[in-house]
């Protein structure tokens, strides 16, 4: 007879590629894993797991399983969220997308205060860019993310979180450090520091400076991380623009461009239309009460 804990241990191997990884997720010994593994392909008759050196990685026959067995797994919480329902108790998990911003700077705080509302809801915090949150909703990998920039969908619903300003920043020791203000002439000329393709600060960026007659600028490193700018601009490797909540400390300076102001704001963002699991619907509701758009 095939269990729940089986289907459960199978997707965990197949989405973390290792069964060491997935003996983390499901609290169980490597052993116990494979024994539970063979199980099932002994269940089914045929080989689930291609084993190479490196990556786990499922069989044709795996993947058939996996996609049935994450319907099944699902069904089975929502029967759960339903019981609770009658009981008024808000359990489950929630895997939270963000991009870098809101995800290391604004949601921590939040998440705690929701936490400390519904200690029964366990959540997850997995950041990345903005394109690649928004892709995996789509994708339904995904039900609810955080992110710096709106991308247009028929699909997609979003709410404001909060507003940003992207401001300009460079080295304690640049030339530029004891002046207030530089003009947009003067800043073509400078090695820039950029995030990555998907980013939302970076679109913003580049959506404003395209209309101020800027279409490219020096850009002379890109990387992958809000931190990863700031200390490079700080090491003096080159300018770049963050958001405001990540410049606050003191170890880069702001100085503000002469007719620039670049302000965006920050969304919650789901499937429209969708069947929210109580625990998401819970945080969009709790969100929502915050009043953070100011």
């Amino acid at each position: 007879m095939i269990e729940l804990a089986q289907l459960r241990t199978f997707c965990a191997v197949i989405e973390k590629k290792s069964f060491t990884k997935a003996g983390v997720v499901v609290y169980r010994t490597q052993s116990t894993i494979s024994a539970q593994i063979s199980l099932l392909e002994k269940a089914y008759g045929e080989p689930l797991l291609n084993r190479p050196r490196k990556e786990v990685v499922p069989t044709e026959s795996g993947r058939i399983l996996y996609d049935y067995a994450k319907r099944i797994l699902k069904l089975i919480d929502e029967a759960r969220e339903k019981i609770n329902e009658l009981k008024q108790v808000v359990t489950g998990d929630i895997t939270i997308g963000a991009s870098t911003i809101p995800g290391t700077y604004i949601l921590p705080e939040i998440l705690r205060d929701f936490n400390n509302k519904y200690p029964q809801v366990n959540i997850s915090l997995r950041i990345s860019n903005s394109e690649d949150v928004i892709s995996r909703i789509l994708e339904h990998t995904l039900e609810i993310g955080v992110v710096g920039e709106r991308i247009k969908n028929d699909r997609l619903e979003y709410v404001k979180l909060a507003k940003d300003r992207i401001v300009f920043v460079i080295s304690p020791h640049h030339k530029w450090a004891r002046r207030r203000s530089i003009t947009l002439d003067e800043l073509e000329k400078e090695p820039f520091i950029s995030r990555e393709e998907g980013s939302g600060t970076r679109a913003t960026v580049e959506t404003v400076l395209k209309r101020k007659g800027i279409k490219k600028l020096n850009i002379a490193l890109e990387i992958g991380s809000t931190e990863a700018v700031k200390e490079s601009v700080k090491a003096g490797m080159g300018v770049s623009f963050i958001s405001e909540w990540a410049a606050k400390g003191g170890s880069v300076k702001i100085v503000n461009i002469r007719g620039l102001n670049i302000v965006r704001n920050f969304y919650i963002v789901f499937l429209k239309g969708s069947i929210k699991r109580r625990p998401v619907q819970a945080f969009i509701d709790f969100i929502k009460s915050l009043h953070l758009r100011h």
